[in-house]
């Protein structure tokens, strides 16, 4: 997940608590995360063109970087250092129209629009007043111009600063790239000889707008959580694929000159079969990473602790007396106890 992305969730989930750990931690403004104080707390008719120009550079900024966030509502200012930090609560009059007012100004602010631009609201108890929270991911459309003023901005530091000419140079001539992460599909557990029998179908997704090229994966097998536990992989295609054990613990594959994943398409190289059974005695561990030879990689995580794999194993177990288990909650035992692992597909 990327990190403004990330932010954005928490914050989301957090609510107004979020805000306060903010300005109780005097967060600064950084790469990732910038405070706007409404021009007119949002007590206009409309968006004010204060509020109008600052979203236009975020959205540039923001856009043409890594992603951002934006917190509406919150007034940063400098500390005896000189960084720009969170400091007080200013909540906007009327949280829930002010998003909209954002909502409605988003496509016209800069060229191209950025698609990818998403609100949240966080009312102050029972509203109206509270805060809104603008995700400017990192764009593909880039660059963005702001329109009006032409300006085309990135992110540098705490601030929104006019693209150089070299990294305008460099931006326009960059080809569409891909996006490749990982992800699963998750069918239901199994019981069989006391144990639980998983079957996880690693999946690779390309997000992006450009076709993916020497796609790969690394899958490490650190530890399981006993002696009693066994993992083995299905796969890959040796037609499709380039592969290297090492150990029945460490598998290392990338893809063959004549496969390629286009935007929006996916592989599933490899199924892992997995049997857990007690006693537990360490924590689950099994990391990795999946990218492309011009995608950045992301990690591969599988974790769990012995004490909650334990309790979802005896859950599982306590199921398995009377009638059988619905093919949903299976599923949803199986991504228990590998840590709670993001499903795909019921079907692999």
């Amino acid at each position: 997940m990327e990190r403004s992305q990330d932010l954005f969730e928490k914050l989301q989930a957090a609510g107004e608590s979020g805000i306060e750990e903010l300005i109780e931690a005097r967060a600064s403004e950084e790469y990732f995360l910038d405070f706007k104080r409404s021009a007119d707390g949002g007590a206009g008719n409309r968006l004010s063109d204060n509020d109008r120009n600052n979203l236009a550079k975020a959205i540039s900024g923001f856009g043409n970087s890594e992603g951002g966030v934006v917190v509406w509502g919150v007034d940063c200012s400098a500390d005896p250092s000189g960084a720009d930090v969170a400091k007080a609560k200013f909540p906007l009059e009327d949280a829930q129209r002010f998003r909209s007012w954002l909502e409605g100004a988003v496509s016209g602010r800069t060229s191209p629009p950025h698609q990818g631009v998403e609100h949240c609201t966080i009312l102050v108890g029972d509203g109206p007043s509270g805060f809104v929270v603008t995700h400017i991911p990192q764009s593909n459309s880039a660059p963005h111009q702001v329109v009006g003023k032409l300006h085309y901005y990135i992110r540098v530091g705490s601030s929104f600063v006019p693209a150089p000419h070299g990294v305008l140079a460099g931006m326009f001539g960059r080809r569409p790239q891909p996006k490749v992460y990982h992800n699963f599909a998750v069918p239901p557990a199994v019981c069989s000889a006391g144990k639980m029998n998983l079957k996880i179908g690693f999946m690779i997704h390309n997000e992006g707008p450009g076709v993916a090229e020497d796609v790969f994966a690394n899958i490490q097998v650190n530890r399981l959580y006993g002696d009693n536990c066994t993992v083995k992989f299905e796969g890959p295609d040796p037609a499709d694929w380039r592969a290297s054990w090492s150990f029945g613990r460490h598998l290392s594959l990338i893809s063959r000159g004549d496969l390629k994943l286009p935007p929006g398409g996916f592989l599933q190289p490899v199924i892992m079969n997995i049997v857990i059974g007690p006693p537990f005695e360490r924590d689950l561990n099994i990391t990795g990473l999946v990218g492309a030879s011009s995608s950045p990689p992301f990690e591969i995580l599988i974790r769990n602790s012995r004490e909650l794999g334990e309790s979802v194993f005896q859950e599982f177990e306590g199921r398995q007396v009377g009638q059988p288990i619905p093919a949903a909650d299976g599923s949803r035992f199986t991504s228990r106890i590998l840590g709670g692992l993001v499903s795909s597909n019921d079907d692999v």
